[in-house]
């Protein structure tokens, strides 16, 4: 797949334009040496935002546009997606590599960009760095919010096309696989944000910034040949998050879980919050798997509130 960087930076520049936005960029060097791109929005208190497979740091563009009065919004482009640097050594399929990344790699933001200590707001794969951050550095993450399905938590249900991509044969053939606003809907849909995408919500320049990121940066590459979550019996048990770990959770969280998250619902919700020490579970009503698409003055409300009691 032939990739043009200056097609993605245009669809990520037409992303931000419609919110007149200009993002601050900043890179910041990691302890294994390679370096993320960080985009900062807004001014008031930092929050870091991780985000969700295949995709970068844009993803959060809605919710950060509707918090940049309230926080410096830092939106980490995780190794290997969007703008950051691979992941050293190339493609691993171990998961105690995946979960010592996710262990350091907030932290070493901090650190990168001189503060102390911060809140993370999180999704999905994002969420898998976002609570192991916080357990393994109690000191460093003030806070946790959650949107919807975090991987690391039990899955309702593993999508037939992830269980059958999730072979390296497979894989490879997957990553040459044309990447077109069907695709792009067709694999959305699957991993739970259906409402999104069928009620245009998740528009028309979202679609092409998505397929930009998949089509002329190493994202799609990376999160696939990467990925030790998913087999052909489904979710990976070494990579749930044990009772033993969050016990260890001080940070409290906040879980924006959006009702229609076909990879998980309301009763594993329920279920997964009452296994943290300090969760407050909100269900997103009308929402799925990115619940501040669906709903984002809801998200932004409760986001706020909580990280300022």
């Amino acid at each position: 797949m032939a990739r043009d960087l200056s097609k993605f930076l245009a669809a990520e520049k037409a992303l931000w334009s419609k919110y007149g936005i200009t993002p601050m960029e900043r890179r910041v060097k990691l302890r294994g040496g390679n370096e993320v791109r960080i985009q900062q929005v807004g001014d008031g208190p930092p929050l870091v935002f991780i985000h969700g497979v295949c995709v970068a740091g844009s993803s959060w563009v809605m919710l950060a546009d509707a918090l940049k009065n309230d926080f410096s919004c830092l939106l980490v482009d995780r190794p290997g997606c969007g703008l950051s640097d691979p992941i050293p050594g190339g493609p691993t399929q171990t998961s105690d590599g995946f979960k010592q990344s996710a262990d350091e790699l907030t932290v070493d933001v901090l650190d990168g960009l001189g503060l102390e200590t911060a809140p993370v707001a999180c999704t999905s794969m994002g969420g898998f760095f976002g609570l192991r951050a916080a357990i393994a550095n109690p000191d460093r993450i003030s806070k946790v919010v959650s949107y919807s399905w975090a991987m690391g938590s039990p899955m309702a249900n593993v999508p037939m096309m992830m269980r059958l991509g999730s072979p390296r044969p497979m894989k490879a053939l997957m990553i040459r696989i044309p990447i077109g606003a069907p695709a792009i809907k067709l694999m959305f849909k699957q991993v739970g944000m259906k409402r999104a995408i069928e009620t245009g919500t998740f528009d028309d320049e979202m679609i092409a910034w998505s397929i930009a990121v998949m089509k002329h940066t190493e994202t799609l590459r990376s999160e696939t040949l990467n990925n030790p979550f998913i087999s052909l019996r489904g979710l990976n048990p070494e990579v749930l998050l044990t009772d033993e770990e969050l016990a260890r959770l001080r940070s409290p969280v906040l879980l924006l879980w959006g009702e229609e998250d076909t990879n998980a619902g309301e009763p594993e919700a329920k279920a997964f919050a009452a296994r943290l020490p300090d969760a407050t579970l909100e269900i997103v009503r009308k929402a799925g798997h990115a619940p501040w698409i669906d709903e984002l003055d809801f998200c932004a409300d409760r986001t706020r509130s909580f990280l300022a009691a």
